[in-house]
């Protein structure tokens, strides 16, 4: 199943069946080969292997984004397939994603400055959000991406919260984050330094904490 909105996508039960025995076959090979390889990881050809079968039942990208790191470098790229009520987002990173959770997002910009003035990608702006909802509801948001410990990084989730049109002419950019987002759940027994309030911050609420901007892609419709 995918992560969508604020709840669960159910796949059709042949695609959700075929990706369940591929990455159960993944990981058992996995398991097998740390045996004699300290660090565990996801071979990029399997992964793009099983992330190829939802793009076919997907039909042909209709958007992408190349991303690059603070050093300029391509280090992966995100595709954008339509369905009929929700995009397809898959992210394919072989390289440049420290291991853990990180912040990904649409943002409402589409520059990306590595040597920006105030910080690299913050050319970027803010996250895609022209209904000035709260962080965690922008349309934007996007399920956090997990890095591996050879840091490469692979993703394939639903979004309902925008429109294909949207994606490819409000010139938007995808941002990494250098941290976990946290989509501003902070339980009221907490009170930030910064408000008098308990529970979330103006700057979490905008941000979810997630951190800086590690890797930046314009989204542009696909060739």
């Amino acid at each position: 199943m995918y992560l969508k909105g604020g709840g669960i996508y159910y796949m059709k039960k042949s695609l959700f069946i075929l990706i369940v025995a591929a990455v159960t076959v993944l990981y058992g090979c996995n398991n097998n080969d740390s045996e004699n390889n300290d660090e565990q990881s996801l071979p990029a050809e399997d992964a793009e292997e099983v992330l190829s079968e939802v793009a076919n039942e997907s039909g042909e990208s209709f958007a992408e984004a190349n991303m690059q790191n603070t050093a300029g470098d391509i280090i992966g790229n995100v595709r954008f397939y339509e369905e009929d009520q929700f995009i397809l987002a898959e992210a394919m990173f072989e390289e440049g994603i420290s291991s853990g959770f990180h912040g990904f997002h649409m943002h409402e910009t589409g520059l990306c400055e590595p040597e920006a003035a105030d910080g690299p990608f913050t050319t970027a702006g803010g996250h895609y959000n022209p209904e000035g909802s709260s962080h965690g509801n922008h349309p934007g948001d996007m399920t956090a991406l997990y890095g591996l410990e050879d840091g490469s990084s692979y993703l394939v989730t639903a979004i309902d919260r925008l429109r294909p049109e949207q994606l490819i002419n409000e010139d938007l950019a995808v941002i990494v984050h250098s941290d976990p987002n946290n989509f501003a759940n902070i339980p009221d027994r907490y009170t930030s330094s910064e408000s008098n309030s308990p529970g979330p911050d103006e700057e979490t609420l905008s941000t979810g904490d997630a951190g800086s901007r590690t890797a930046c892609g314009v989204i542009q419709a696909s060739n």
